[in-house]
């Protein structure tokens, strides 16, 4: 089990040396192809206001991106020549005045896509919601980046959640080759006592054999959180052991409110401090 094609989103364009670094890390180690991959968005056309006769077009997002083609192309394929890996360099010019359906689009024929956290600080002219439509309508393991970070997501040390959902079973295995990587997996069941049904005798155990059974050093643990969510919670153990990776299940409220995370999910994109792979 590996990553043999792995998407890297550069449309923040500030962030965009960091993801392609951690590309060329996964695709060295995976023998993978790596797309590097840009959006120019269509002009945002605002409907009539008042009395003006015709609808308002804005250009500005479209001007931005078109005007940093060159500098983050030349960037990935500087990347790319230097370590060796194999790539290739994909523009697209969106029908949409938003960066995520053509993301998506794309998205959904990867093994793994790579993301830059996004934030309401984030000077990126990248629209809010684009990694939670990613990770709600791609259907793939999304690997997100913090703003501050820099350094490997070959970690030695990784905390992955794991509940018994779809969506915590799911992030477990999605993250098989980079847990293989690791030298220690903490297999981590917040809570168990609100789900003593479904998290055993020993909560996590049955999961932490089956991924034992791929070579993989885990041990399963419970934690109490003292009225915690979840996803400060695993950001807490993380903080603690020197872990370099989390891996999670992303949930939200419903569908009719797809993009309204819950508070485990909703905390972890806006506080991360290491890479966080995700799944729904």
């Amino acid at each position: 089990m590996t990553y043999r094609t792995i998407l890297v989103s550069l449309n923040d364009v500030a962030r965009a040396g960091t993801l392609i670094n951690v590309a060329g890390q996964l695709a060295r180690k995976h023998d993978a192809h790596v797309v590097g991959h840009y959006v120019i968005p269509a002009v945002t056309v605002y409907p009539e206001v008042g009395m003006a006769l015709v609808p308002s077009v804005f250009e500005g997002y479209q001007a931005y991106f078109k005007s940093k083609i060159g500098e983050v192309k030349d960037m990935f394929e500087t990347r790319m020549r230097l370590d060796g890996f194999r790539g290739e360099w994909r523009v697209v010019e969106s029908a949409y005045p938003e960066i995520a359906s053509s993301l998506i689009d794309h998205a959904r024929t990867a093994d793994l896509v790579l993301i830059s956290q996004i934030g309401p600080d984030t000077q990126s002219n990248i629209e809010i919601d684009l990694v939670a439509r990613v990770l709600m309508e791609s259907g793939r393991p999304i690997l997100v980046i913090p703003q501050k970070w820099q350094g490997s997501v070959l970690a030695q040390t990784v905390v992955s959640g794991f509940n018994g959902t779809k969506e915590s079973a799911r992030s477990i295995f999605d993250a098989v080759p980079l847990m293989k990587e690791a030298r220690e997996v903490r297999l981590v069941w917040v809570d168990p006592y609100k789900q003593r049904l479904e998290s055993g005798e020993v909560p996590g155990a049955e999961a932490a054999a089956a991924l034992s059974r791929h070579g993989i050093n885990v041990i399963a643990e419970p934690m109490l959180t003292d009225g915690r969510n979840g996803g400060e919670a695993l950001l807490m153990r993380a903080h603690d052991l020197g872990a370099g990776l989390v891996t999670m299940g992303a949930y939200a409220h419903s569908r009719m409110q797809q993009y309204i995370f819950g508070g485990a999910t909703k905390h972890v994109l806006e506080h991360m401090t290491v890479p966080v792979l995700m799944t729904h």
